[in-house]
């Protein structure tokens, strides 16, 4: 993986799709916890579900590829660095939320447990941010 960080415009590249990953991951993610929380309720729960999860899925696939290309191009350093391994952590964390809300039936369960499990979603994508920018300060 020596290529990625010896060839001057490709790690760059790669933190500008893993960016707009992240960007389609949170933005969707968002869109969909606003209207679980009841914004939008003119907005049917389910045809919203249909638009913005895959489109989060396909953000998170996006930050996932080129992030894991990133880490085995510096695979000794990132793993000595605490904000990375608490990034990885947290991601754990959000993708063992997203997998139990689905598996209970987050659309049409509890909407109580569903607004908490959003919210938890939204607090964990965001400190998974904040640990990826702490990254390059260790």
């Amino acid at each position: 993986m020596n290529w990625v960080t010896s060839v001057p415009f490709v790690y760059p590249a790669l933190e500008s799709v893993h960016i707009v990953g992240i960007g389609l991951l949170l933005g969707s993610l968002v869109v969909f916890e606003m209207r679980v929380w009841g914004l939008g309720r003119a907005l049917e729960l389910r045809a919203l579900a249909r638009l913005a999860l895959p489109i989060a899925v396909g953000g998170f696939a996006l930050a996932l590829t080129s992030g894991g290309i990133m880490f085995f191009s510096q695979f000794d350093e990132m793993l000595g660095n605490q904000a990375f391994v608490l990034k990885m952590g947290l991601v754990a964390i959000a993708g063992l939320n997203a997998i139990a809300f689905h598996l209970r039936g987050g659309l049409t369960a509890d909407a109580r447990f569903a607004r908490i499990q959003t919210a938890l979603s939204l607090g964990l994508w965001i400190a998974v941010i904040v640990c990826g920018r702490w990254i390059a300060y260790k």
